[in-house]
């Protein structure tokens, strides 16, 4: 009874994220006004997302949208995280912090280092991490005019995590993903193409898209292994985030997201006609969150 008992619990764990990933559903999509890029959740359980046009968007777990222009502050913001009970975006040489509860109160500190913003996440010891062009940036969320900078020979970086004491950068000129541990030594995975986006996942290992490569790939790197890539051509496969025991990767050029498995088995989730999937985010609720960047919507996935 013992043995039946273990093997059906282990078939169990074994399904439940194939069952999340198949009971999936589009639960709606959102208008905002400019072209939607990073989205994050909030510290306060709302979505937020930077969009063209200078503006940032509160999304509501309901798809209620509010935009903010906050005059003086905003220029071309890109990338969004929450930290340490703000919102945090990336712009031109600057950071921005936002009181999700006043956002019209936001203020802009100068990092010169940020010459090309990209993604930003929160890390250990209240610091946020950046990167930009061959520059990994940490910030101090007490006092975010205190920055410090390490050059990464060669590195163009794009999208970002931080995860378990490291830092992951999808280098896009390098054609490598970068795990820098906090504070330490920087080990490089080549992984060819054009590598955009980077997350974490259980156990150490993290995943990326790499549109850049011929036929376009998605990969994934376990804890203490090299790369290992599953086909997925003609996709465009971009942002991608963890989430119900899959990764799931915006798939730009189908209007898809693919969902990986841990196991490397890819199967596709359908989304609207000509939105445009880019970056993708998990939220409260078991929900996931994608800017549309055609159509100019949010859309909103419920897991099963």
């Amino acid at each position: 009874m013992k043995r039946l008992v273990v093997i059906t619990t282990i078939i169990a764990a074994l399904a439940a994220p194939v069952a999340a990933a198949d009971a999936a559903k589009l639960a709606g999509t959102f208008k905002v006004s400019g072209e939607p890029k990073y989205i994050s959740q909030g510290p306060d359980g709302n979505m937020w997302a930077t969009l063209g046009g200078n503006k940032i968007a509160r999304i509501r777990p309901s798809g209620k949208v509010k935009e903010f222009a906050i005059s003086g502050v905003l220029n071309n913001p890109v990338g969004i995280t929450k930290g340490f009970g703000s919102i945090w975006l990336t712009q031109p040489n600057e950071v921005v912090q936002v009181p999700p509860n006043n956002p019209d109160n936001a203020d802009d500190f100068a990092v010169n280092d940020i010459s090309d913003p990209r993604a930003i996440d929160q890390g250990p010891g209240e610091t946020l991490y950046t990167a930009s062009g061959d520059q990994l940036i940490s910030i101090d969320a007490t006092d975010p005019t205190n920055s410090d900078s390490d050059t990464i020979t060669n590195m163009g970086a794009r999208g970002l995590d931080v995860a378990g004491g490291f830092v992951w950068i999808a280098d896009f000129n390098g054609q490598r993903i970068i795990r820098s541990k906090i504070g330490g030594d920087v080990k490089e995975f080549d992984v060819g193409g054009g590598p955009q986006e980077v997350a974490a996942g259980p156990k150490g290992a993290v995943a990326y898209g790499n549109p850049g490569t011929d036929p376009q790939t998605v990969g994934r790197i376990p804890r203490g292994g090299q790369p290992k890539t599953t086909n997925d051509p003609m996709r465009d496969p971009f942002g991608v985030v963890f989430a119900g025991g899959s990764y799931w990767f915006a798939e730009f050029a189908r209007d898809t997201l693919g969902i990986l498995s841990t196991g490397g088995n890819l199967r596709h989730f359908d989304l609207p006609n000509n939105s445009g999937p880019r970056q993708i985010a998990a939220g409260p609720n078991r929900t996931l969150w994608v800017s549309l960047e055609e159509s100019k919507r949010i859309a909103k996935i419920k897991l099963g």
